[in-house]
């Protein structure tokens, strides 16, 4: 009996022994488990824990910023006229040629074309005339007696190789009704016209210009309506552009304007503005008139025109606006931070933007994968 109890006793101990060692086991097994888990944490955290990005800043300072509006276009001729014969005949030349790139003065003849012809037309209406006003002065001197001076020299200067002068003014209605009846006034406007029509075989400058376009020879036959060429003023020049309606209101006119050719500024001003929108692009034309000899018809050019707005902002460079909305910015605890802004006016280049107060510390260099947060140091 004993014995059986004694037995009994040994196995539960052999019982309690290995349920204790199976405790001890399991709890140096999880001791193991969580200190490889936090040893692995800890690495993990030292890998997060990388060196700060060095960055560029810019500090912040509001202002009223120019505002260009770059445009660009080809400038014109101010004056310019299309040259076309109002008669036919043989076209002829002057010793200044009517060739591209002659230039005359005005009221140089530019070229003639050939009146023999007319001319002998034209001279023989005025010995008509002639021949009625000797017809009739011995009437007047009877009739009209106290304007006979005046009608007897007419007739002494009277020139059939030179344009008649107007006819003496008559000093009653009787006298008057006489001269229409004799047909003199009729005859006087009849050499009027063909005299007119003869003027129109000599091509005189309109202005100071030079010849371009032409698109006739010396001796060529020309008839009513053809196109000769083209004629310029040489001296005054304008550009028209087209901009954004939206800032018409804000150029004001006789603006200076400078244009650069081949490193030589040119200065002009703005001349007109546009009423009309143009439906389609909605654009307003703008014109900007250039007054130098040296510019030439055609130039392209490229320019910028002043804008009158009055809004404080910063100017940045484009790559430093994100979507259009925001920037990133140094916080006072060296990490990266957004700031939202509000666009002014987008240049080739360059934003203003405005919503950022002054003193900022704007980043202005590039950093991959940048994030909101990200530990930054900032390059002196």
């Amino acid at each position: 009996m004993c014995l059986v109890l004694n037995l009994q006793l040994f196995i539960h101990m052999k019982k309690y022994i290995i349920s204790v060692g199976a405790g001890v086991l399991i709890l140096a097994v999880a001791y193991l488990i969580s200190s490889f888990i936090l040893n692995n944490n800890n690495s993990e955290e030292s890998l997060v824990n990388e060196p700060s990005k060095l960055v560029k800043v810019i500090t912040v300072k509001n202002s009223i910023n120019p505002i260009y509006l770059s445009v660009d276009g080809r400038i014109r001729s101010k004056n310019k006229i299309n040259i076309y014969s109002e008669v036919a005949g043989i076209l002829n030349f002057n010793d200044n040629a009517f060739v591209e790139g002659n230039s005359f003065q005005k009221d140089e003849m530019i070229y003639s074309v050939n009146s023999d012809e007319f001319h002998s037309t034209v001279k023989q209406a005025r010995s008509e005339l002639q021949n009625l006003i000797a017809s009739v002065l011995p009437d007047i001197k009877i009739d009209f007696s106290n304007n006979f001076k005046n009608w007897e020299s007419y007739f002494k200067i009277f020139d059939v190789n030179k344009s008649v002068s107007d006819l003496p003014v008559t000093m009653s209605e009787k006298e008057k009704y006489y001269i229409i009846g004799k047909g003199i006034q009729s005859a006087f406007y009849r050499v009027k016209s063909l005299e007119e029509r003869l003027n129109k075989y000599f091509m005189y400058a309109p202005f100071d210009g030079s010849v371009i376009n032409v698109k006739v020879n010396e001796g060529t036959m020309v008839a009513p309506g053809k196109l000769l060429g083209s004629f310029i003023i040489d001296n005054s020049f304008e550009l028209t552009v087209n901009i954004p309606s939206k800032y018409a209101s804000d150029i004001l006119l006789n603006e200076k304007i400078i244009i650069n050719i081949n490193a030589k500024d040119y200065s002009g001003f703005v001349k007109r503005i546009n009423k009309n929108i143009d439906e389609i692009s909605q654009t307003v034309g703008v014109h900007i008139e250039f007054n130098n000899k040296t510019l030439k018809d055609g130039m392209y050019v490229k320019t910028k025109i002043p804008l009158s707005i009055n809004e404080e902002g910063f100017s940045i460079s484009r790559s430093n606006l994100i979507n259009d909305s925001f920037v990133y910015v140094a916080e006072s605890n060296n990490t990266v931070g957004t700031r939202n802004v509000n666009i002014i006016y987008y240049d080739e280049d360059s934003v203003i933007v405005s919503g950022l107060e002054d003193n900022t510390n704007l980043i202005s260099s590039y950093i991959p994968g940048i994030y909101k947060g990200m530990k930054i140091k900032i390059s002196n």
